[in-house]
């Protein structure tokens, strides 16, 4: 598979990313996740290192002490040292995490896979929430929990949100609700305790969609479109000093100006057209090397970062 993903797989349309492996349905969570290449478990080995034959060392082997090599089962892919403190969360109890929301709470599993030789994990349900803003623009919820081995990601439990008509993806972050929890890897991971800090149910999900639809409703000028930008990609107010990512605020401002980005005709010169011209850049446009690529940076990465900040402005602007 293409570089950045290692292995997936979904169920029902093809994700935006077009990537993985399709599956039924009504498949089954243990064989979502043996599809998904995610039967493996990691392992905190003591970390060693090679010197003097001395005694106590085995053949010129020292242990350090509290450390040790967090590896893969299966084929010892060392991802980093940690402490004994650090306390892995295994991909088993990442799929155990949805057992009884699909059961209860009508979700259902939708992709899941493994980043970078396994490196970053995740999995992802439609929790069944559904909106229209402006009445035919279509924004469906989902639940995605992730995980890192090599330091790079504490666990993590968020909400998002796709526009069907472009597939955009956001994270439902509010002012008053992150719509995420973050578990650091020295504690441990508790499902109970992470449902219930996310609040399961509709509260976050229409407090969200109740922002977009205020967002649809508020007509953007070019001058407040072009301020938007230049605070989201962080732009200096001085024009002759270099700026890389000026170019990537101008994309942006290009498909909303000329209304070049998908659902154009729904969203308008609004606050919330905005919103979905800087998306759809974010997670379609903006360089790559690769949609495995694309997909980690649209979730985890610089373009989490930058949709959160578009969001973010917006919402100044709404309230």
């Amino acid at each position: 598979m293409v570089a950045a993903v290692e292995t997936m797989a979904y169920t029902g349309a093809v994700p935006w990313h077009g990537l993985g492996e399709k599956l039924e349905i009504d498949v089954s969570l243990d064989e979502f996740r043996r599809k998904a290449g995610l039967t493996w478990e990691v392992e905190k080995r003591p970390a060693m290192f090679a010197g003097l034959c001395m005694e106590g060392a085995n053949n010129g082997l020292h242990t350090v002490k509290d450390k040790f090599v967090l590896t893969r089962n299966t084929d010892m892919r060392p991802y980093a040292i940690v402490s004994g403190r650090y306390k892995p969360v295994q991909p088993k109890e990442i799929f155990e995490f949805f057992c009884d929301l699909l059961a209860l709470h009508g979700m259902r599993m939708h992709t899941a896979g493994s980043l970078m030789d396994g490196a970053r994990i995740w999995a992802l349900a439609e929790t069944g929430d559904s909106a229209f803003i402006k009445g035919a623009d279509r924004v469906d919820g989902y639940l995605l929990l992730s995980t890192s081995y090599d330091l790079t990601l504490s666990t993590l439990a968020q909400f998002t949100s796709v526009r069907v008509v472009c597939n955009n993806t956001l994270q439902q972050a509010l002012q008053n609700s992150s719509g995420r929890v973050t578990i650091p890897h020295v504690r441990n991971f508790n499902p109970e305790t992470v449902k219930d800090e996310l609040g399961i149910g509709h509260d976050q999900w229409s407090a969200f969609t109740a922002a977009l639809k205020v967002m649809a409703g508020i007509k953007l000028h070019s001058s407040q479109a072009s301020d938007v930008l230049s605070k989201v990609f962080k732009i200096p107010e001085d024009p002759t000093i270099p700026f890389a990512d000026r170019i990537h605020a101008d994309n942006v401002y290009n498909l909303f100006d000329q209304q070049r980005f998908t659902g154009a005709d729904l969203a308008g010169k609004t606050a919330w057209g905005l919103l979905n011209a800087t998306t759809e850049y974010v997670d379609h446009y903006k360089r790559a090397r690769n949609n495995g690529n694309r997909l980690n940076s649209a979730w985890f990465g610089e373009g989490a970062s930058i949709k959160g900040a578009a969001l973010k402005e917006l919402m100044l602007i709404a309230a």
